[in-house]
C-alpha cells in the first residue's frame, strides 16, 4: 500500500513539472494564454507544493501583475520557508509595488531585506538585490558595499561587476572606470547579457558604433523569451538608425542618460 501512494505522488509531481516546463515554453513563445492555463493547472494538481505558485508568480511579475505575484509569492514561502528564490522575487514585487503603488512599503521592502541578509547570509544574489534596491534610490555607497558582498560570494557572476560599472556611472560619472569593469566581466564571461547591454551603452557613448551593435547582436543570441527579444531587438535597431543619422549628418550620439532610461532593475531568477 505504501508503494502505491509513493508512485501516485511521484507521478504526479512529473505531471506538476511537465505542466511547469509547457507553461515556461510557451511564455518563452509569448503564447501567455496557454503558459497561464499550465501554471494554474499545476497549483490546482499539488496545493501543497511551492514550485507552481513561483512559476505563475514570476509570469505575474512579467505581465507585471505584482499583486497576484505577491500572493503567490507569499503561499510559496509559506510551503517552504528556506527556498531562497520566492523571497528574492517577493521582496522584488515588494519594492516594485513601493515604487509604483504604495511609497509606503518601502521601509517594509528594507526590513524584508534585512531579514533575508540574516537569514541566507551566503546567497550572493540576496546581496544583489539589496544593491540594486539601493542604487535605484541613489544609495550608491550602500549599494556599492551589497554588490562587493556578493562579489566575495560568488565570484564567477560577472553580472556584480556590471552593477559596480553602472554604480560607476551613476554615481561618479566615470564612464572610463566602468569601461574597464565591464572589459574585464566580458573577459571572465561573454556570455553575460547585462555586462553585454552596459558595455553595448558605453560603447554608444564612445562612438564606437560597430562595436556596441556587436554586444547587442550577441546579447540577441542569448534571449530566451519574446520579451527579452523585443527588447534587445529595439536597442539594435535604435542603435543602428542612431549610427546612420549620424554618420550622414555628422551629429552628436544619444547621450548615456538617455541610453539608462532604456534598461531597468533585473527581476530576479
Amino acid at each position: 500500500m505504501r508503494w502505491h501512494v509513493l508512485l501516485i505522488t511521484s507521478a504526479m509531481l512529473l505531471q506538476v513539472q511537465a505542466l511547469i516546463h509547457r507553461g515556461e515554453v510557451s511564455q518563452a513563445l509569448g503564447n501567455k494564454d496557454r503558459a497561464f492555463m499550465d501554471y494554474n493547472s499545476a497549483v490546482g494538481l499539488d496545493e501543497d507544493h511551492p514550485d507552481p505558485y513561483l512559476h505563475r508568480a514570476q509570469f505575474y511579475l512579467s505581465l507585471e501583475k505584482l499583486v497576484e505575484a505577491v500572493a503567490d509569492l507569499n503561499k510559496c514561502v509559506a510551503l517552504d520557508p528556506d527556498f531562497a528564490s520566492p523571497w528574492q522575487q517577493l521582496v522584488y514585487a515588494k519594492y516594485q509595488m513601493a515604487r509604483t503603488i504604495n511609497p509606503s512599503l518601502l521601509q517594509d521592502v528594507y526590513d524584508m531585506l534585512d531579514e533575508m541578509i540574516a537569514k541566507f547570509p551566503t546567497v550572493s544574489d540576496m546581496y544583489a538585490l539589496y544593491g540594486q534596491v539601493l542604487q535605484d534610490q541613489r544609495q550608491f555607497v550602500e549599494a556599492d558595499v551589497k554588490f562587493q558582498k556578493a562579489a566575495e560570494l560568488s565570484p564567477n557572476n560577472v553580472a556584480y561587476m556590471g552593477h559596480r560599472a553602472t554604480l560607476k556611472m551613476m554615481a561618479e560619472n566615470n564612464y572610463e572606470g566602468a569601461y574597464e569593469i565591464l572589459i574585464e566581466a566580458r573577459s571572465k564571461d561573454p556570455k553575460c547579457d547585462f555586462v553585454l547591454e552596459t558595455l553595448g551603452m558605453i560603447y554608444i557613448q564612445k562612438q564606437m558604433y560597430k562595436e556596441a551593435l556587436e554586444c547587442f547582436d550577441e546579447v540577441l543570441k542569448l534571449t530566451k523569451s519574446e520579451g527579452e527579444a523585443a527588447h534587445y531587438s529595439a536597442l539594435f535597431i535604435g542603435v543602428k538608425c542612431q549610427w546612420e543619422v549620424c554618420e550622414e549628418l555628422d551629429v552628436k550620439p544619444i547621450s548615456m542618460t538617455d541610453m539608462q532610461s532604456m534598461s531597468g532593475m533585473q527581476i530576479p531568477q
